[in-house]
């Protein structure tokens, strides 16, 4: 029943690739890949019709251009867009990466990680991102952290770049907000696991850990970011956050 849908539905999937509303047109592109898992298209026809993509990697629309940016990555592993078309087109996520924009930097260092553009591209911004890491916001210092690894894998930063701004994520442990405080806990944990923070780095927080086996924000976090209570405690045994 569901597939005879999506074949009814055929030729409103391809006309939406085009349409004028360039949120609407994201929107499709966003389903490309089901669309060929359901044979509605095929790979030849989203490589033949790439620039209706590539439009919007370059519209005066801001919002559709950053999101449109999220999917390069995935379209270039795909083979429905090359490396050449990145490169020609890279310079226009320039102005949010100066700006600190987070979703940005990540776009801009999964294209480098991918080895769609040089890390040269961002060093020259580097500072903008480890001002992030040390922000007056608290989610924003959060989501920066979870970002240092692929940041160190694309030779963007080293270690003493961030080294001396650690206190700044611990600080957010303090947050009054729920969600930040749960998210802080997970890169933290994260990054003692890659080695980022050391047992001695995160040891002073143990009681800050006893805290959250016990209430109920270890349910929250569990539920957040899809784990179970007993494998998220073995996270925080191996780091000897918990006995």
């Amino acid at each position: 029943m569901v597939n005879e849908l999506i074949e009814k539905n055929k030729p409103y999937y391809i006309k939406s690739l085009s349409l004028e509303d360039q949120f609407s047109r994201l929107d499709a592109w966003y389903k490309v890949d089901f669309l060929i898992d359901n044979n509605i298209l095929t790979k030849e026809y989203v490589i033949e019709n790439k620039t209706k993509f590539l439009d919007l990697l370059t519209t005066t629309d801001e919002m559709v251009k950053v999101h449109a940016w999220v999917l390069a990555r995935r379209f270039a592993d795909a083979g429905y867009i090359s490396k050449e078309d990145i490169d020609k087109r890279k310079s226009y996520l320039i102005p949010y990466v100066k700006s600190g924009d987070l979703t940005a930097w990540w776009n801009a260092i999964d294209l480098v990680n991918g080895g769609y553009i040089d890390n040269t591209y961002l060093t020259p911004y580097k500072d903008i991102f480890i001002a992030s890491l040390k922000s007056d916001n608290p989610r924003v210092v959060s989501d920066a952290w979870h970002m240092v690894p692929l940041l160190l894998k694309a030779g963007v930063i080293s270690n003493a770049d961030y080294d001396d701004n650690k206190k700044y994520l611990f600080n957010v442990l303090k947050s009054s907000n729920q969600y930040i405080r749960l998210n802080a806990w997970e890169t933290i944990i994260d990054l003692g696991e890659k080695g980022i923070l050391t047992k001695e780095d995160i040891f002073p927080f143990k009681s800050k850990a006893k805290e959250l086996i016990e209430g109920e924000d270890l349910i929250k976090l569990t539920s957040l970011f899809d784990t179970s209570k007993d494998d998220f405690i073995a996270r925080l045994k191996n780091l000897d956050l918990a006995d």
